[in-house]
């Protein structure tokens, strides 16, 4: 390991923490394991009894321990079946035991009853004498609406006694002030989205927690626990309270990971939908385009299957469905329908049939000033339509000019074709993939057994709206196959075998740790709608995959910095040379950084902000997860940044390194197949550039400021350098002899002094050669371009790269390479059609580094739509990232281009018996 000191930074004393303590995760002055301070006795208890009453915990059951014995309320982001009400109910009966109350809130009945039933059957495990409405050892107050009279009397009696209160949310909802007094350390809500339906039953749980409301402004102080399931529909106003009194977010159980065949068939009618039914069997859901045509199709199926459907009229055969007595629903495709947003039964739903293309039909006169932006850049050649582009970002700001530009669109869409709507007379009509992503996805859900496999057919007659769906589906990475290319009963098969497969062990929890957060929130978005917890110091957001429950935060970059204290300006050397390294302080005030100091020493500000904070949360939610990804930038710097953090958090959790080169979802999904070790060879190229940074740069800086009196003022190792050799070139440059220059033809002609003269021009040859287009930007190339075209300093052009690169428009920014890759090539072989050549531009070896791309085949106009349409969630954006991103765009489609000619000519310069 490279010798190293964090200054201030060790876990346990607060002193410093160097390699050997890093190597062996225990602190020598006090002879302590790091991770003794992660985990208190509450934890190993409930551990203890969850393993006698149920079994060993699972990881994921591990971290919610962790969470709830220390205080936080959250949402419980997890797949289906991993043990959610049985970690409920025993954390439930842990309480009760010492005394506190808990209350389980359950969708239904019938799981009121078994959960009453489980706690007696956990007690029998204990030797313990369970009160099931009735005093005991554990009393137990359950309630449903088909006791009978002795029962609910006997609920009453006991209710206030009882250490643990089961009821549905409608109880809470009806029976509120039999409870509202009550004082519950935990509370576990099964059912969210029947509290997050009305928010007087948000209210409610705030009240049970300790908050209660004086006029708009909520008081008081949260005493207990509270951890609710995420949500399937919708999350409205009332969960904000949620996040601004318990610091967490409800997220969505439905999470966008899939693994579905999308197939097509060219067709549509009640007959393919029979054959399909035939051939892929029990467990399909049917989306029909319209609720008349779900009813017409029901009709008729119901003569050869058991078939049910779920419409506004018709409610029950979805519980028929779900018991397995019926083997097929038939519904509409509605965005916010039941069928398409509220179903999760990954045993029984096996595929789906889409009865036609789900679409979206818009009026021109109903066209939102969005749709307008969209289709203005769709037609944005026509004349008429390009004075208009300047406004159409405050387009809303212009009322009569929206009605001029839908009547300029109305006549130009009726004669141009566009690849990704289809244009009629009188309206045009929007392939709705988010419907087919949402209901497609009923068929795939992620398990405690992995991700389950499922297939969906989408029916469609109509060959335009065929190919727009299909064009607007592959942005969305979906891509389809016919169903003659496809093996039904093999299909089958697999569908089946990934609902049979044994329990997986690697759902687990991890930390990824990112530098900004920006990325933090791109990734998140990969994988669904995320948690959110929020802390002090920065954001978390929770997501599942199908081997992790990310727990996804920025570090912010760097979170330590060579120490001004310690050492020859911050490396001690004693025979050998050690790095002495301490947290970041930052001025809020002037943005000044600093590693020492209370307040700042430029402004005298202390207002502070100090990345121990940053380091402790780190360490905190490590020791809750146990395992820690790093997915800093695929460079030196960012491996620093890596491996400072796996030394800070040694000990308290397993590290490991993700690696990508562009910010997408294949990327980062093959970064976390791929995780690897930390390569301390590029890291200590780090440590020496900013060692030499502050040996050379710092030592010239002070010299400036004992000249100048400025401390503002630095000298950099490379700066200085350069601006010696500028200075020698300015005085190379004047020692030299005069020229006239032409500009016109761009010459310059010496041994003219002054006046004019005649020239003699005649040409002397030509020639034309095929030339290769210029390579794939590399930093330096692009740097070069964004000050010469753009006109911007190297600074802003770094930033506006990073930005690109964090909103996952470019590949990594920071690059020496030109290499393109598979991915590379085929995003400019979907572009450039017939004009594709394909150049890998350095061999055909697999490297890590690539030369600056873009990540999808999508122009500038394209971006810009994209952004408009929500396809897009872009932040820290402006007209410079669009320019920036055209230029990348441009370059690189242009290397994968034929060659083209070029016609030279040479001519020979005559004046004063001189020629050139």
């Amino acid at each position: 390991m490279i010798p190293v000191v964090y200054e201030g930074l060790c876990p346990i004393c607060n002193g410093d923490l160097r390699e050997e303590e890093i190597i062996e995760k225990v602190c020598f002055l006090k002879n302590k394991k790091f991770d003794e301070i992660c985990h208190n006795r509450e934890e190993k208890d409930l551990e203890k009894l969850f393993e006698k009453v149920v079994g060993k915990p699972r990881e994921i059951q591990k971290f919610w321990m962790r969470r709830i014995c220390r205080g936080e309320s959250f949402a419980a982001v997890a797949p289906t079946g991993i043990g959610k009400t049985a970690f409920g109910l025993v954390t439930s009966l842990y309480f009760a035991m010492d005394n506190r109350k808990s209350y389980i809130i359950v969708p239904t009945t019938l799981l009121v009853e078994q959960a009453a039933e489980e706690i007696r059957n956990f007690c029998m495990r204990l030797g313990l004498k369970v009160g099931l409405n009735s005093k005991g050892d554990v009393p137990v107050a359950f309630y449903h609406g088909r006791m009978g009279e002795g029962e609910k009397k006997a609920f009453g009696k006991i209710l206030k006694e009882a250490k643990i209160l089961i009821t549905t949310a409608q109880f809470l909802s009806k029976r509120f002030d039999e409870i509202k007094d009550l004082d519950f350390y935990f509370i576990f809500v099964d059912d969210v989205d029947a509290i997050l339906k009305s928010s007087r039953n948000v209210d409610k749980i705030l009240n049970l927690l300790g908050f209660w409301k004086e006029g708009n402004e909520w008081k008081g102080r949260n005493k207990g626990i509270l951890m609710v399931s995420t949500a399937t529909a919708s999350r409205g106003k009332a969960t904000r309270l949620f996040r601004e009194l318990l610091n967490f977010d409800v997220g969505s159980s439905f999470f966008t990971i899939r693994n579905v065949e999308d197939i097509i068939v060219k067709g549509n009618g009640i007959d393919i939908v029979r054959n399909i039914l035939k051939r892929m069997g029990k467990g399909g859901i049917i989306y029909a385009s319209s609720q008349e045509e779900a009813e017409s199709y029901f009709e008729e199926l119901k003569k050869d299957f058991k078939i049910g459907i779920a419409i506004s009229k018709k409610k029950n055969d979805y519980e028929e469905f779900e018991r397995g007595n019926l083997d097929f629903l038939i519904g509409t495709a509605a965005y916010y329908g039941t069928l398409v947003r509220g179903l999760d039964l990954p045993e029984r739903i096996r595929y789906v049939v889409f009865t036609r293309a789900p679409i979206i039909k818009v009026r021109y006169e109903e066209l939102s000033p969005n749709m307008l932006k969209v289709l203005a850049l769709i037609f944005r050649k026509d004349e008429r339509i390009k004075k208009f582009l300047p406004i159409l970002p405050k387009i809303e700001r212009y009322p009569k000019r929206i009605e001029e530009l839908k009547r300029i669109i109305k006549e130009v869409s009726s004669k141009e074709k566009v690849e990704d709507m289809v244009i009629r007379d009188k309206e045009i009509l929007f392939p709705d993939v988010k419907t087919y992503l949402q209901g497609s996805g009923r068929a795939s859900r992620l398990t405690v057994k992995g991700l389950t496999k499922g297939a969906s057919f989408l029916c469609e007659s109509d060959e335009n709206i065929l190919k727009t769906f299909i064009r607007r589906a592959s942005y969305f990475d979906i891509f389809f196959k016919e169903i003659e290319n496809i093996d039904i009963e093999k299909l089958a098969v697999e569908i089946d075998k990934s609902r049979k497969r044994g329990v997986k062990k690697m759902i687990r929890p991890a930390l990824f740790i990112v530098e900004s957060p920006t990325k933090a929130r791109l990734i998140s978005r990969f994988f669904g709608k995320p948690s959110i917890k929020v802390y002090e110091n920065g954001i978390v957001y929770e997501v599942a995959t199908e081997k992790y429950i990310l727990l996804i935060t920025a570090c912010l970059g760097h979170v330590v910095d060579l120490s001004f204290e310690r050492g020859f300006h911050g490396v001690e050397v004693n025979g050998k040379f050690i790095p002495v390294y301490a947290s970041i302080k930052k001025c809020k005030n002037c943005n000044h950084q600093f590693t020492h100091f209370s307040s700042c020493p430029r402004c005298g500000s202390s207002d502070v902000q100090d990345s121990k904070d940053r380091i402790d949360i780190l360490r905190k939610l490590a020791s809750q997860t146990g395992l820690v990804i790093i997915g800093t930038d695929p460079d030196a710097e960012g491996e620093k940044i890596a491996w400072d953090l796996a030394n800070l958090l040694a000990g308290v959790a397993e590290v490991k390194r993700a690696e990508f080169h562009e910010v997408t979802p294949r990327a980062v999904k093959q970064a976390l197949e791929n995780l690897r070790e930390i390569d301390e060879n590029r890291v200590k190229a780090q440590v020496v550039r900013r060692i030499e940074d502050r040996w050379i740069g710092f030592a010239l800086s002070q010299k400036l400021w004992e000249v100048f009196g400025r401390h503002n003022l630095s000298a950099g190792r490379v700066q200085t350098p350069v601006l010696e050799w500028i200075i020698d070139q300015e005085l190379k440059f004047k020692k030299k002899k005069k020229v006239s220059f032409l500009p016109e033809l761009g010459i310059s002609l010496d041994g003219v002094k002054s006046g004019e003269i005649d020239l003699e021009i005649e040409l002397i040859g030509t020639r034309s050669v095929s030339m290769l287009p210029a390579p794939p930007y590399t930093t330096d190339e692009l740097l070069r371009d964004a000050n010469r075209i753009m006109k911007i300093n190297s600074s802003d052009a770094m930033r506006i790269a990073q930005d690109l690169f964090e909103n996952g428009l470019i590949t990594y920014h920071r690059t020496d390479s030109t290499r393109v890759s598979d991915v590379g090539l085929r995003i400019a072989k979907e572009y450039l059609g017939d004009d594709f050549v394909g150049r890998r531009w350095e061999g055909k070896e697999e490297g890590a580094h690539e030369c600056i791309r873009p990540t999808r085949a999508w122009d500038r106009g394209m971006v810009q739509r994209m952004i408009y349409e929500g396809v897009l969630h872009v932040e820290n954006f402006s007209p410079k990232h669009l320019s920036m991103y055209d230029l990348i765009f441009k370059r690189f489609m242009a290397s994968q281009c034929k060659e083209f000619k070029v016609d030279y000519k040479k001519y020979r310069i005559n004046w004063n018996d001189r020629s050139i």
